[in-house]
């Protein structure tokens, strides 16, 4: 074959391949975490979890998380919630990719933004679950999670993210402006695409 036909064949025959592209900026995602840390506060509100490792050749299988959680007031509607997503970019980095303020909706911001995640505080403290016309209220007191329980980070308001490496920083407080968070948790975590 002249060398001429084969670089005007490779176009027609890339047109009748059919596959799916790859999309490599945004769509939808998993998250899966790579540490979890709890960072300075004043220690009203305190969750020690350890996550399980996630294997990329099972990309469905939920991580488990097992840890404590403390609690010395309920946690309730009445606090500011609050979080930073610093995305990783050239070896550094990059703070305040993402910034979500949540004025007075503490605890009903993990019932409606990760609600897999509310499930669990749920589960471990006895507060209901399923009913969401309830008010949300996680009752105080020290509460032990002995084995491993599943965990899906799935964000239901937020389908599409750009896809990378994340550190989130979450923080409670009474008010906007107050020194130092009642609360105060951090988690290095990674958005791929759904297979």
């Amino acid at each position: 074959m002249p060398p001429l036909a084969a670089i005007l064949l490779v176009p027609v025959l890339l047109f009748v391949v059919k596959s799916k592209p790859i999309n490599t900026f945004a769509g939808p995602y998993i998250i899966f975490g790579h540490r979890y840390n709890p960072c300075q506060s004043q220690g009203v509100f305190v969750v020690q979890v350890r996550i399980s490792h996630f294997n990329p050749k099972r990309p469905y299988d939920l991580q488990t998380a097992t840890g404590n959680i403390t609690l010395k007031e309920d946690f309730a509607d009445g606090y500011w919630a609050s979080g930073t997503m610093a995305v990783r970019s050239n070896n550094q980095w990059k703070e305040n990719a993402f910034v979500f303020n949540f004025p007075r909706k503490g605890c009903s911001v993990i019932r409606e933004q990760f609600p897999d995640m509310y499930r669990f505080f749920a589960e471990a403290t006895g507060a209901p679950v399923a009913d969401k016309t309830a008010p949300c209220v996680l009752p105080k007191g020290t509460f032990v999670v002995p084995e491993p329980r599943p965990v899906n980070a799935t964000l239901p308001n937020i389908p599409i993210l750009p896809y990378g490496r994340y550190w989130y920083r979450g923080t409670l407080s009474r008010t906007r402006n107050s020194p130092s968070p009642l609360a105060c948790v951090e988690f290095d975590c990674e958005v791929i695409p759904k297979p």
